[in-house]
C-alpha cells in the first residue's frame, strides 16, 4: 500500500491476551464396522392415511456408511389395511431424510429405523504441544478450542501452526481509510483479507508489517462545509481494517528449480504462508509454470 493517511480512531492492542503456547486436542479415532445394523431407531407412533407421505429426520450418533432404503416389516413395523414404501435421502454421513408413503390403505407405523454400516470411535487419543520459552516468558497459556474432525495427523499439524503463529505476542491493530481521494478509494475498494501492508505510527513508534484479518464497509452521511446552511449531507465511504502483525520472517533465498545457489543444497523452504502470488509455482502457467521462475510454495 502507498503511503496514505488514517483518521481516528486508532485502536491498538499489545497481544498478551492472544498469546498461545501450550496446544492439546482429544482426537477421536474412528474405524469403520463391516456389519449392518441399526444406526437410528424410533419407536413413536405415526398414523398415515392412504396416499400420505411424511419426512422423518434421522440423526445417528456416529457416522455411517452405505445406509440401505428402509424394507417393510424389518425397519418399518405398522399395522393396518396398507402397506408402505421408504426411502432415505443420503447414504452416508450422520443424518439422512426418511420418505415414508402409504399405499394401498391407511396404515400406524410403530417402529422405524435405518440400518447402515457405522463408523464407530475405537479410540481417542490426546495430541499435544507446547513452546517452553513462551511458557517460561508468559506462563502457560492454553488454546480452548477442538479440532474436529481431524486425524492426529492433522491435530498436530494444527498444534504447530497455532504455536508458530500465537505463541508470542501479535499486537493488532484498528484503522480507518477514508475515501478523500481516488488513492484512498482505490485502497479501500481494493483491499483484501491477508493483504499485507505497512503501517506506521508515530506517537506509538509503531513502524511494522500487519496482516488485514477483517474490513468493514460503512457509508456515513455527514453536512459539508459549503451545505451546512442548507441541511444538506453528503456520503462519505470509510473501511475500518482490522490487522495482526506479521512475525514471519521470509528468507532471502528461497528454493527455486532449476536455479544455481537456490536449490536443494542451497536454497530453504518458505515458512507457511509466505507464497508470493506473483512468483509460486502454477502447473500450466506460461511463465510461474516454469522451472526457473516458479517458487516452491508451501
Amino acid at each position: 500500500m502507498p503511503d496514505l493517511s488514517f483518521i481516528e480512531p486508532f485502536g491498538y492492542s499489545h497481544g498478551w491476551r492472544d498469546i498461545v503456547n501450550d496446544v492439546s486436542f482429544d482426537v477421536d479415532e474412528r474405524r469403520p464396522d463391516d456389519t449392518y445394523s441399526a444406526v437410528w431407531a424410533s419407536d413413536d407412533t405415526i398414523a398415515l392415511t392412504l396416499g400420505q407421505s411424511i419426512q422423518v429426520q434421522a440423526k445417528a450418533s456416529d457416522p455411517f456408511r452405505e445406509a440401505l432404503d428402509p424394507v417393510p416389516g424389518t425397519d418399518i413395523i405398522f399395522t393396518g389395511a396398507g402397506t408402505v414404501t421408504a426411502m432415505i435421502s443420503r447414504r452416508s454421513g450422520q443424518s439422512t431424510t426418511i420418505s415414508v408413503t402409504a399405499i394401498g390403505g391407511p396404515v400406524t407405523i410403530t417402529h422405524l429405523q435405518v440400518r447402515a454400516l457405522p463408523v464407530p470411535t475405537a479410540r481417542t487419543v490426546k495430541v499435544s504441544a507446547s513452546d517452553p520459552v513462551s511458557i517460561q516468558r508468559h506462563g502457560q497459556r492454553s488454546n480452548p478450542n477442538d479440532a474436529p474432525w481431524a486425524n492426529a495427523h492433522d491435530a498436530q499439524a494444527i498444534a504447530q501452526l497455532l504455536l508458530a503463529h500465537y505463541a508470542h505476542r501479535r499486537p493488532t491493530v484498528q484503522l480507518r481509510l477514508v475515501s478523500s481521494d481516488t488513492a484512498h478509494l482505490i485502497q479501500i475498494l481494493t483491499r483484501q483479507i491477508s493483504d499485507l501492508i505497512t503501517i506506521r505510527h508515530g506517537e506509538l513508534g509503531l513502524d511494522a508489517d500487519f496482516h488485514i484479518e477483517s474490513i468493514d464497509h460503512t457509508i456515513a452521511r455527514m453536512p459539508s462545509e459549503s451545505e451546512a446552511d442548507t441541511g444538506c449531507e453528503k456520503r462519505v465511504h470509510y473501511a475500518t481494517l482490522g490487522c495482526e502483525r506479521t512475525g514471519m520472517i521470509v528468507p532471502t533465498d528461497p528454493f527455486t528449480f532449476d536455479v544455481a545457489g537456490l536449490g536443494f543444497d542451497d536454497g530453504v523452504f518458505d515458512p507457511t504462508a509466505a507464497d508470493d502470488p506473483a512468483s509460486v509455482f502454477i502447473f500450466d502457467d506460461p511463465s510461474q509454470g516454469r522451472f526457473d521462475v516458479g517458487r516452491f510454495g508451501t
